[in-house]
Order: structure tokens, then sequence, then C-alpha cells
């Protein structure tokens, strides 16, 4: 891919589902632009390990997939959310899965969700859910949520 890249055939580099040492290994060959890992509420690897830390240091943007299914990946997102997610979201008058991707936003300026839309109804919401601000108290609620990478 480095060889692609020096040759002008390939613009920039990116990695999938990788470690804080497959991104430095990388690094060391050719500058990466951009991380892409499964990451949020319910899976939390990249913070535990550093990954999303080290991305947001070096200026690489961090493109989390699955932000909002959590642990159903494709299966409808609003069909398990913990109970703080719910009562956040009925107090900002939004979906819990508005409020998942709005925290997965909150991580950093250099987080970018994908967050899977279907139909028009979800872009609609998923737009709006980049507005939701949520507090400092908010944020700190989601925050605690157990996951399955601690």
């Amino acid at each position: 891919m480095a060889e692609l890249r020096d040759a002008g055939l390939i613009r920039h580099l990116g990695l999938s589902s990788v470690t804080p040492e497959h991104l430095a290994e990388a690094q060391a060959i050719a500058p990466v632009v951009c991380v892409q890992n499964w990451y949020g509420l319910d899976k939390r690897l990249a913070d535990v390990n550093g990954l999303l830390d080290s991305c947001r240091e070096q200026g690489i943007a961090f493109v989390p997939f699955f932000a909002i299914s959590g642990h159903q990946r494709e299966a409808a997102a609003g069909d398990t959310h913990d109970e703080a997610v719910v009562e956040i979201a009925r107090a900002h008058g939004a979906t819990p899965a508005q409020v998942r991707l709005a925290w997965t936003l909150h991580r950093g300026p250099h987080v970018l969700a994908i967050p899977g839309t279907s139909k028009p109804d979800h872009l609609a919401e998923n737009i709006a859910a980049g507005a939701l601000r949520l507090s400092q108290t908010d944020l700190d609620r989601l925050q605690a949520i157990p996951h399955g990478d601690a």
C-alpha cells in the first residue's frame, strides 16, 4: 500500500480493526489518516487500549462502526439499551440510538461515526443526533455504563 501511495496510485492509507501496535507499525511505513474500528458504549476497547487517544494525539481520524447497535450489531438498535441511555434520551426528547450516536461523537473532534443508515427516517434521526448536546452529567452517566472491554 505504501508503494501504491508513493507511486501516486492512492492518496491516503486507512486501517481497520487494528490495535495501537498495528497503528504504530503502519505509521513507521507510511502515514495513516484514518482508523476504523468497532466502538460504542458497549464496545470500548479503543478506550481501554489507548487507541482512541493515540489517534487524537496523531491527528488521525477515528471512524467507529456499530456505534449505535452495540452488542446487537446488525440487529435493531432499539431492542436493548441501558436504563441510563433511555432516561437521557427521554430527557432530551431523543431516541436511545441518537444518544448512543451523540455520545460517540462527543468522544472528540477526530471521531467520525458510521451510523449505518438504511432508511430516510433513520438518516434524519442520525443527522439530528449530531446536534444533540449532552451535558457533562449525561456523559458521565453514559461513560459509567459497563462494557465488555473493561
